[in-house]
């Protein structure tokens, strides 16, 4: 990675990471989640599809956001919303930060990144599209107390890279678009997050 692309730019004033493939390398945790939860593989796959399913949708509340979401989940299946929700809660988001906790580290130049953020006095937020965002950060060894905010998509009514939840985040932070930077590892997530506002990106 040229470090060019790694830079801060001078006028910025909010830096807004995003957290899987960002802060870590995700690299192998789909086939590591298969194979810890191989015995519930037919809600492994139903919530990779309703995840698809609620791109670019938009909802009121984090409420209404996870009651269309377990719904989509159990659409089509024997199990209803509620085994839905208990299982993701309970039994998916734990597995997952379990792997992270014991097979990945942060990433070096985004700690990098971070370290400068805090030398220079800038307001750092995490900006994530899964839950669970607190428990990923202490499994990665992160201080969580570091961030000026921490927040999902879900929470904001939608999954990345809704126009409408990156606006609302940034009037949240009463945040200028002009000095913001997003850092994130998906052209079509955090990029775009960040292109809807008119902020700044820099791709890890």
């Amino acid at each position: 990675m040229k470090d060019e692309q790694m830079k801060i730019p001078a006028d910025c004033k909010t830096v807004i990471f995003d957290v899987d493939g960002t802060l870590y390398d995700k690299t192998g945790i789909a086939q590591k989640m298969v194979r810890r939860l191989w015995w519930c593989l037919p809600l492994l796959m139903a919530e990779r599809l309703a995840r698809k399913n609620m791109h670019y949708v938009q909802y009121a509340s984090e409420d209404e956001f996870f009651e269309a979401f377990f719904y989509q989940m159990a659409r089509g299946h024997w199990w209803g919303p509620k085994i839905a929700e208990e299982w993701y809660r309970f039994v998916y988001m734990p597995a997952m930060v379990r792997i992270i906790r014991k097979s990945y580290h942060p990433r070096e130049d985004v700690m990098a990144i971070i370290a400068e953020c805090r030398q220079r006095g800038l307001r750092m937020v995490i900006y994530s599209d899964y839950g669970a965002v607190i428990e990923k950060l202490e499994a990665l060894g992160i201080d969580s107390s570091q961030f000026d905010m921490i927040i999902s998509a879900p929470e904001l009514g939608a999954l990345k890279p809704s126009e409408s939840c990156a606006r609302r985040l940034l009037e949240m932070l009463e945040a200028d678009p002009k000095t913001t930077l997003f850092v994130g590892d998906r052209e079509d997530k955090d990029g775009a997050s960040a292109n809807a506002v008119g902020a700044q990106y820099l791709k890890v």
